[in-house]
């Protein structure tokens, strides 16, 4: 039991129930939930002011509440989703509202089992309550098992449902750490936004991307990871890159062409499986190369192209896509090639 008196010397009392052992990491709930989740965790906000006004408008504090989950979670109610989204709570059934409100709190990372957790600190001072210092926690350890998973009854060998922390193994960026980049040192601590996909800064630095254009007909992309520890997407499934370019006669689009980038599936029976993937860096740090094919209709015309950031929603089994948001990272025009 986590005595928040002994954290906080209070004179209440509300606990919360340990769900993993003295040693573990963050990870989704298991078990029966840790109803007194939400109290402990004001005590943990009155005294981390600063840090709590940062995770107060973070996706972690928003991750059961967020209208794009809560429309996902309405079409697929199920307890493996509602593991990682309301980790304080009992997946098998709705989260109170207290702990649907506290969404990823403080104590779901830092308060994984019996006692609060941190990574070692070269001058830390003492704390007002017991600290288990654990380097594991300034690694991708401590966010792998909400970011990376199989699907729920998959079959052995099947590619994950998210693969995030394969991908970083594999990138550019093995050697950095997932904090450096999505907890950025803010003086001496990390900031506790948690910067992400929702930041059109951070998404447009992820991608590099080289126009080029050689040849009457046609134009090319390349795309290649920035400052990223991924692919480019990641995460869920459906999020997206989406290259359109089209040639112009004034305002008349005489062509287009549409790339999409991302995880393609096919469901068989209740399940979906993975059957491709061409993101960017799903697989290292290998740029992809994209081809703008207009024929006839781009000679002597400008190729013009634009590359969007997606958050599907959803896609049904006809390959149709509910959009939540698209951001655009990048754009530009593509003269025809002069002639010698």
């Amino acid at each position: 039991m986590l005595a928040v008196c002994a954290l906080a010397g209070c004179v209440a009392e509300p606990r919360a129930e340990p769900r993993g052992e003295p040693g573990s990491m963050p990870g989704p709930a298991r078990g029966r939930g840790r109803p007194g989740a939400a109290a402990v965790n004001a005590l943990c906000e009155g005294c981390h002011e600063e840090v709590a006004r940062e995770w107060r408008g973070s996706l972690h504090r928003r991750a059961y509440v967020d209208r794009s989950f809560a429309e996902s979670l309405a079409r697929e109610p199920d307890p493996f989703c509602r593991g990682c989204h309301a980790p304080e709570a009992d997946p098998q059934s709705p989260p109170p509202p207290a702990l649907a409100r506290l969404g990823v709190g403080c104590v779901s990372c830092h308060v994984p089992a019996d006692v609060v957790l941190a990574a070692p600190r070269e001058g830390a001072g003492a704390a007002p309550h017991p600290v288990r210092r654990d380097a594991r926690f300034a690694t991708a350890a401590a966010c792998g098992d909400c970011h990376e998973f199989a699907f729920p009854d998959a079959p052995p060998g099947q590619d994950r449902m998210q693969r995030t922390l394969q991908e970083h193994r594999l990138s550019a960026q093995a050697e950095t750490s997932c904090a450096d980049c999505h907890m950025p040192k803010s003086g001496e601590r990390r900031d506790h936004r948690f910067v992400a996909s929702r930041d059109p800064a951070t998404l447009r630095r992820a991608l590099v991307i080289e126009p080029r254009r050689d040849e009457a007909e046609r134009g090319f992309l390349v795309l290649a990871p920035g400052l990223v520890g991924h692919a480019m997407p990641t995460g869920d499934l459906f999020r997206r890159l989406v290259v359109e370019a089209e040639v112009r006669e004034g305002r008349r689009t005489v062509a287009e062409v549409t790339h999409a980038l991302g995880r393609r599936f096919e469901v068989v029976g209740d399940r979906r499986v993975p059957v491709g993937d061409d993101r960017v860096g799903a697989y290292g740090p290998l740029p992809v190369e994209l081809e703008l094919d207009f024929g006839a209709d781009a000679v002597g015309r400008a190729i013009r192209w634009r590359v969007f950031y997606e958050r599907v929603d959803f896609v049904d089994q006809h390959g149709r896509t509910q959009v939540a948001a698209r951001t655009l990272l990048a754009s530009g025009e593509l003269p025809p090639p002069r002639a010698d």
